[in-house]
């Protein structure tokens, strides 16, 4: 006599099968979705990473250090913590005015001393964006100087402060992002 399965015995196993296939799932799909939002978050750790290079390579060989917008940007201007500005102007290596600043969430140089830079996409030598802008939102960006003025004998520092989020283009969470660094210039003299 040969011995089947009965159906309510069939019907309990697909249960059982079906519940571990659902759980099995979700675990999976979970690590996808922080798999994609550590990517995104790594992506705009290396946007920032790079924007604050070019900055603080730029800004350790440059002079006259101007803070926000007010009086000549070619003129000397402390904003020492924890009076900051939004955005930081000084005379780089090869002679231009150069100028960092925030305009719709994105962090863009002007390279001849315009304050606000125009976000013109043809005009590339006014306003470069630094940021990408599919990849971080930045929030807000502060920045402090002293030792500018070169009566003091102090060595100028400007520290920048920044703060963000991560662009999730799957609207998985958002991430947010604060960085800080200082770059002290080479030299305690600016030589004209």
């Amino acid at each position: 006599m040969r011995r089947g399965f009965t159906l309510l015995e069939i019907l309990i196993s697909l249960g059982v099968f079906s519940i571990a296939v659902f759980i099995i799932l979700t675990v999976l799909f979970s690590v996808s979705d922080a798999q994609k939002k550590t990517i995104a978050v790594q992506n705009a750790q290396d946007n920032l990473r790079y924007a604050f290079e070019a900055m603080t390579k730029e800004i350790r060989t440059g002079k006259v250090f101007h803070c926000g917008t007010g009086g000549s940007l070619t003129s000397p201007q402390n904003c020492a913590y924890p009076n900051g500005e939004s955005s930081f102007t000084f005379r780089n290596s090869a002679g231009q005015v150069v100028t960092y600043q925030v305009i719709s969430n994105q962090l863009v140089k002007s390279s001849n001393g315009t304050i606000p830079c125009d976000p013109d996409p043809n005009d590339v030598t006014d306003c470069q964006k630094i940021t990408a802008i599919d990849l971080v939102l930045i929030d807000k960006m502060v920045f402090y100087a002293d030792g500018t003025l070169g009566s003091d004998s102090a060595q100028s520092r400007v520290t920048i402060v920044l703060d963000g989020e991560v662009q999730d283009p799957r609207n998985i969470g958002t991430a947010k992002i604060n960085l800080q660094t200082t770059v002290s210039k080479r030299g305690l003299i600016d030589q004209p």
